[in-house]
């Protein structure tokens, strides 16, 4: 079965954990200050702060906003719930935003659209998401943002390496969060970060990460109402070794795609997503024509030994949002094509060109029976 992902992990880092496991220092300590720094190395960004989830890195980020209870938070309608889920429970509202159907994140005119349809609504901060590692145009969408003084968070879960008009997420937002689940192209198993230019934020993370402690020389003081969202010792040396390989791994991908465009480029049943600059890659997603059944197609992979999977939610389509929005399917249609005939196909470094060629043959023969 050729999987639809697999981390980039060798004998060598798995040697490391065990070393880290034998040791005893398991909490949060030198190994997690190491990989902050190779992040803020790789990503050009002076601050770096892990945690246990990408989820917990979203909700510290809006946590440290502080925002006003009440106050709304503008979403795409396409991505996972945790974007959303992190904005109800900090007792905001979530208003939704359609996507662009080529590259399945937002615009800046949809932005500015959402906000101007909602100016009723006390409106707080704008949650972007580099779908998939697609880059978001956020340099138009940050001037948005400063236009009508609202705090701007990228949700880059899946795009460590990816660069958005010209820089790594993190510089444009007031802070990015990232993920490494083992779906995504560098695992700690679980883990996030959220990275910054601002070091009252930065500050403000750490503490919060961490119960809100703060040390002195002489005390230990707890000044903010924190959580525990330390990231292991041995999660963390689990991924210092990935980071170190990852520009290789993003070239391989990228290799990777070239083919997928190269076979099915022509296949007029269905879409192809749109290779922007500074696309990381972390998932390749086509897009079905309405004719095709994705669940059929899915069985038939499987049989042929490719693992396949839907890509992201259409939040308007999920129970929660829809009783108590009233949201409906067609409120956001882009969102709702894609959540009902995305289909992503297995894209990691490991994989050979064979076996890509191999994956496309096989959609093709599965899309013509």
């Amino acid at each position: 079965m050729i999987k639809l992902a697999s981390p980039d992990i060798l004998a060598e880092d798995i040697k490391k954990v065990i070393n880290v496991l034998k040791s005893g220092n398991l909490v949060q300590g030198e190994n997690v200050v190491l990989l902050e720094k190779e992040l803020e190395n790789f990503s050009n960004l002076p601050y770096c702060t892990m945690v246990t989830s990408g989820t917990a890195a979203l909700h510290l980020a809006m946590m440290a906003l502080e925002l006003p209870k009440g106050s709304s938070v503008i979403v795409p309608a396409f991505t996972f719930p945790a974007s959303a889920n992190v904005v109800e429970n900090i007792c905001c509202e979530t208003i939704l935003c359609d996507v662009d159907p080529e590259t399945y994140v937002v615009t800046p005119e949809m932005i500015e659209k959402t906000i101007l349809a909602n100016t009723k609504k006390n409106i707080k901060a704008i949650m972007i998401v580099h779908e998939f590692g697609q880059p978001v145009k956020i340099k138009e969408i940050s001037k948005i943002a400063k236009k009508y003084n609202l705090k701007l968070i990228e949700d880059a879960a899946c795009a460590l390496g990816t660069m958005a008009d010209g820089h790594h997420p993190g510089y444009y937002g007031d802070m990015a969060c990232f993920s490494f689940h083992p779906r995504k192209a560098i695992t700690t198993g679980e883990g996030g970060a959220i990275m910054t230019r601002s070091k009252e934020l930065d500050l403000k993370l750490k503490k919060l990460r961490n119960h809100g402690m703060e040390k002195t020389p002489d005390k230990i003081d707890f000044t903010l109402a924190g959580l525990n969202y330390r990231l292991t010792e041995f999660q963390a040396v689990l991924g210092l070794g990935q980071i170190k390989r990852f520009s290789k791994e993003l070239t391989k991908r990228k290799k990777l795609v070239e083919i997928y465009y190269q076979v099915l480029k022509n296949k007029k049943n269905l879409q192809l997503p749109l290779d922007e600059t500074g696309n990381s890659w972390q998932s390749y997603m086509i897009v079905l024509d309405k004719s095709i059944d994705r669940h059929q197609i899915i069985n038939q992979m499987d049989k042929a030994g490719v693992q396949t999977s839907i890509g992201a939610q259409a939040l308007n389509c999920l129970t929660y949002f829809q009783k108590k929005y009233g949201y409906k399917n067609e409120d956001f249609p882009v969102a709702t094509r894609l959540f009902n005939k995305g289909l992503v196909l297995p894209l990691y470094g490991k994989l050979k060109s064979a076996e890509i060629l191999l994956i496309a043959d096989e959609l093709v023969k599965a899309l013509d029976e």
